[in-house]
Parts: structure tokens; sequence; C-alpha cells
């Protein structure tokens, strides 16, 4: 499974995804990548994908989420193959 959470610096709420994110990934075996919005790969995901606001969850490139999960959220998601 590959997690891609798509964050922004200016973003409030992007480091708590991003915590639980990595969490998820030393507990679980997933791919996990976090790409900035203002970078290249970001720019190019959020525009395909017309993403609108951050942070965004992508598994195996589909949007699934947007906004923060709880650990116990994205164990779960994950648990239950997206």
């Amino acid at each position: 499974m590959q997690v891609t959470l798509l964050k922004s610096k200016w973003c409030p709420t992007c480091p708590e995804a991003e915590r639980v994110w990595e969490e998820v990934a030393r507990q679980r075996p997933i791919e996990y990548q976090a790409l900035d919005v203002a970078d290249r790969a970001g720019r190019t995901l959020i525009s395909n994908l017309r993403i609108k606001s951050v942070p965004a969850l992508l598994v195996d490139g589909k949007l699934k989420w947007v906004g923060v999960h709880s650990l116990g959220e994205a164990l779960k998601l994950v648990d239950e193959g997206a």
C-alpha cells in the first residue's frame, strides 16, 4: 500500500497529520511519503487530482481523505486496505 500525504509549510494542521502517518508507517508495512505542495511532485499531484485543500491523503494514487486522521482512524484505514 502506497500512502502519500500532501502537505504545505503554511498549513496549521499538516504537522499533526504528518506525525500520525509517520507513526502508522512505523506500525504497519506501508510505503509512506509526505510531499509538500510547493515542490514539483506535490504540485503535479494536486493539479492532476484537482485537490484544493491540505492535508490530503492519497492511497495507491487515489484521494482518500482531506484533513487530519486520528491515529486510530489511520490504522483502521490501513488495516481495512483503504
